[in-house]
């Protein structure tokens, strides 16, 4: 089978995530690297808080410093977005303009008008959009949703997941006003599973605090479900070694990450680890579950715009 061309824009710390998944891909090949920053292209990886992202084969890989110089020179069907924030609305929407499929790193965009024009331009020239929320494709989270939908533990009573580090080091995660803070870059992984295990809430409540960027450094929310399960989730730029959990409660049990997987600790009975493994990773894993939906011409149904 012919696989189908990518294109990746913005070749930073996540764009680095992005590039290393490519050579293994069952659908998709990456042809192409865009980056107004020649410099990036001679980075052989990347770091981030989730570690160092890994070498990308890129023999044959082309680059090239603009989307204008990207699409005069090059054939490909798919653009993979990884541009800073305030950047996703608008190559998104040219790129679907353009003919392209487009996966774009979350946020999805910096106020909601953006992303409503983002899924306009998607219905209105038929080409494919998902923002890749990371957490969904997540061998560890899927396993946390496979047991939640099979009902084996009996209803969920309460569930809070956090997710705290550091300030990030880059000048344009610190304005607010490009990255939306903690509030929108780091706390919006967590929201998004929320939504995507229990469905919208009734209503929200975030308590938040500034203190160095001038926006939202360090917050909690209440997700309120009326007659539903107690969910809360904290994220924070203030702290300092990177830190994430997740704590779901049952009528039959309690759940959260360790180590080797998910543990189970039954109210009576004795503590099980699920193994999981955390390979493939969820950028692989989104990668492979969107470039299959345009290969077989299948909707985005795992992670809508």
């Amino acid at each position: 089978m012919k696989k189908i061309k990518c294109a990746l824009i913005g070749y930073g710390g996540m764009g680095h995530f992005h590039a290393a998944q490519y050579a293994k891909q069952k659908y998709v090949e990456l042809v192409a690297i865009c980056d107004s920053n020649p410099e990036k292209f001679k980075e052989k990886e990347a770091e981030i808080n989730l570690g160092k992202s890994g070498k990308s084969e890129l023999d044959g890989v082309k680059y090239f410093a603009s989307y204008e110089e990207l699409v005069a020179g090059m054939d490909f069907d798919m653009l993979d977005i990884c541009l800073p924030c305030p950047l996703h609305a608008e190559y998104a929407i040219r790129a679907m303009k353009d003919g392209y499929h487009v996966l774009c790193e979350k946020p999805m965009a910096r106020t909601s008008a953006d992303a409503a024009k983002m899924i306009a331009t998607s219905k209105k020239t038929g080409k494919k959009l998902m923002i890749a929320q990371c957490l969904r494709f997540a061998n560890n989270f899927r396993k946390i949703k496979e047991i939640f939908d099979s009902g084996i533990y009996g209803c969920l009573l309460r569930m809070d997941m956090r997710r705290n580090g550091g300030l990030p080091k880059q000048a344009w995660y610190r304005d607010p006003a490009q990255s939306g803070g903690a509030l929108l870059d780091l706390h919006l992984h967590d929201t998004d599973f929320i939504q995507y295990l229990l469905g919208v809430p009734d209503k929200v409540m975030t308590f938040g605090v500034e203190r160095t960027t001038g926006g939202i450094d360090d917050l909690m929310s209440n997700y309120i479900y009326a007659g539903g399960p107690k969910v809360s989730s904290e994220g924070s730029w203030c702290r300092g070694p990177w830190y994430s959990s997740t704590v779901a409660v049952f009528e039959k049990a309690t759940v959260d990450f360790c180590k080797e997987g998910v543990r189970v600790a039954p109210v009576d009975g004795k503590e099980e680890i699920i193994k999981v493994s955390a390979k493939p990773n969820p950028y692989f894993n989104e990668i492979a579950y969107f470039s299959e939906c345009i290969v077989k011409n299948k909707d985005v149904e795992i992670c809508t715009p």
